[in-house]
This record gives C-alpha cells, sequence and structure tokens, in this order.
C-alpha cells in the first residue's frame, strides 16, 4: 500500500477538488480550509494557476505519467508511515499531480511559504523598489507589493498617503491598488491619497495615468496638473485641473472659466463652492496662488469677477 505525507495529501485532495473530483465529504473539508485562513486561498488559487498551466503539458504524449506516478511512490513510501493518508489507486488527479511534482518540482511544495512572502513598506520612508521606482510613504502610510512583481506587471497596493517616482518599463505596467481601484501608469512622478474613511486623491505631476473603478466601471486618464477625487460614499469620480503642486497648493491659471477654477479650489481645499448666476462661471481667471489660504483665493476670485463670496458653513462658500 502506497502512503502519502500530510502536506503531499492536502495538495492531492486539492488537486481533486479543483477537478472537481472530490466527493461531498472532500469539498465540505476544503470548503472549511479555505476559510481559516487568507492564505488558503492564495494557496488553492496558486495550485489552479499551475493546473490550467500544466494541462496541456499533462495530456502531450511524450510525458510518461505512470512513470512520473511511480516516481512519486518511491518517494512517498521513503518517508515514513506516520500520519499518513492512504491512497488505493493513481486516479487521473493524482497522475496530474505526479506530472505537476517532477515539472515543478519544490516550488510546488514551497508555495504556502511563498504566498506569505509578500514584500511590505510601512509609512515614513523612501522605499526604493528592485525596478528602480521609488515610494516616498507618509507617517501611517503602508504598500505591499503584489507577488510576482516585475514580470507581467508592477502592481502595488496602499493605504495612505505615498509620492510615486515610476521608473519607465513599458513592458510591464506599474499599478497601484487601493480598495477596488487602480492607477495604471508605464512611467511618471503622482500622488496618491487613500484611506477607507476619508477617499480617494490623486494628482498627477509628470507622466500619464489611468484611474479606473472596477466596482462601477468609472476610469479617467490624468495628465500633469489634475487632481482627481473619490468620496467614500460617491460612486464617480471628480477630477480638476491647474493644479502644480497638491502640498503647496501652487495653482496657476491662464485664462481659464471660473467653473474650472473652482473645480481646482474645490479639490486642493476640501471646500464646496456654489455660485448662484451661471453666467458668472464663465468668467475668464488669470492668476497664481501658492500657500494661500482659502478666504484669501476666494478674496481674489471674486475680485476678478466683480461678484460677492459668502462663508456659508465650516468648509462651504456662495459666490453671488
Amino acid at each position: 500500500m502506497s502512503n502519502l505525507q500530510p502536506d503531499e495529501a492536502l495538495y492531492s485532495l486539492l488537486c481533486k477538488y479543483l477537478l472537481n473530483e472530490a466527493d461531498t465529504v472532500e469539498r465540505q473539508w476544503v470548503e472549511a480550509w479555505r476559510m481559516e485562513q487568507p492564505v488558503n486561498e492564495e494557496v488553492l488559487n496558486g495550485i489552479r494557476q499551475v493546473l490550467e498551466a500544466s494541462a496541456s503539458a499533462a495530456a502531450h504524449p511524450g510525458i510518461d505519467t505512470g512513470a512520473s506516478w511511480e516516481r512519486l511512490k518511491t518517494t512517498i513510501t521513503a518517508g515514513g508511515e506516520e500520519n499518513v493518508v492512504p491512497i488505493r489507486r493513481p486516479f487521473p488527479w493524482l497522475r496530474i499531480a505526479a506530472v505537476l511534482l517532477v515539472a515543478v518540482g519544490a516550488a510546488f511544495w514551497l508555495w504556502p511559504r511563498q504566498a506569505q512572502q509578500e514584500t511590505a513598506f510601512s509609512g515614513g520612508q523612501k522605499a526604493v523598489l528592485k525596478d528602480g521606482s521609488q515610494v516616498a510613504l507618509q507617517p501611517n502610510a503602508d504598500l505591499k507589493l503584489a507577488g510576482g512583481f516585475g514580470k507581467k506587471e508592477r502592481r502595488v497596493r496602499l493605504t495612505g498617503k505615498a509620492i510615486f517616482t515610476v521608473a519607465q518599463d513599458p513592458e510591464a505596467p506599474f499599478v497601484v491598488e487601493v480598495d477596488q481601484t487602480e492607477i495604471k501608469v508605464l512611467g511618471t512622478e503622482f500622488t496618491v491619497d487613500y484611506g477607507p474613511q476619508t477617499g480617494l486623491t490623486v494628482h498627477v505631476n509628470s507622466g500619464k495615468v489611468l484611474v479606473t473603478d472596477r466596482r462601477h466601471g468609472d476610469s479617467a486618464v490624468l495628465t500633469p496638473g489634475m487632481v482627481l477625487r473619490q468620496e467614500v460614499k460617491e460612486t464617480g469620480f471628480s477630477v480638476a485641473e491647474n493644479i502644480i503642486n497638491l502640498s503647496s497648493k501652487q495653482l496657476v491659471f491662464r485664462n481659464v472659466p471660473l467653473h474650472k477654477v473652482l473645480a481646482a479650489v474645490e479639490a486642493v481645499y476640501d471646500v464646496d463652492v456654489k455660485v448662484a448666476d451661471s453666467a458668472l462661471l464663465q468668467k475668464e481667471i488669470t492668476a497664481n496662488f501658492e500657500n494661500e489660504s482659502i478666504e484669501n483665493v476666494m478674496a481674489a476670485i471674486t475680485y476678478m469677477t466683480n461678484s460677492q463670496a459668502e462663508k456659508t458653513g465650516q468648509q462651504q462658500f456662495s459666490i453671488k
């Protein structure tokens, strides 16, 4: 009788589950195992990918699955008799497992350990990634590099605020993931600020980024000087232009209609501005602002448009 060691029995059972050959009891056990800890789901996904990639190899006439199974049996039998699971015969799913063992070797069995080895950086430091990209993390920010970073893409997950300077690599797009929204770039400098309670802000200093909300199918392309905001409970994006530096509140307007000026002011100062006369919205503004208070900005705007501003709330203004 052949025997499988516990880890090997687990992987064989997961193969059966993925190939829809597990019985009811086995499926219930795997479903419970998947819920025990997040890494278990990653393990299952990894095996699924290996199975899909190896399906053609398993069916290829040049691969001797019988010989692979015999090698697997010899290795397993030499492992000892304690805590083993009996296997009566090499079912098709076990033949596939044997082929996988021969094809991927130790990497297959080390997957649980690899799945947990996710590179992470915490706030208050400048992270230099292996592709040469740099990320200046603000306090309380967390950055994690997804597995396989740099192969087909460079995917990272961010919570908090960080300034990205991304090395160009057209073959491996750089993707910042925040919740269900992605910011995709080829090479640029931009700032991302995200929190589950505060929403999302993206500011582009150079280059171009594509922001996509997978939940609602919304997307926007940002170029230098543009800021995108998404409130926590909002489904859409709001986009503003003419913002040179978000940190120093540097705004530059050259014959820009008032409605675009106010969009930039709202994005930078986190205020809401209402305009009673819609005709004012088309008036053009030429001005530079940097490190100015919101009161000074509103006073300058109303002076140039021959209007009046009234503060109607803590973060609310009205122009008449």
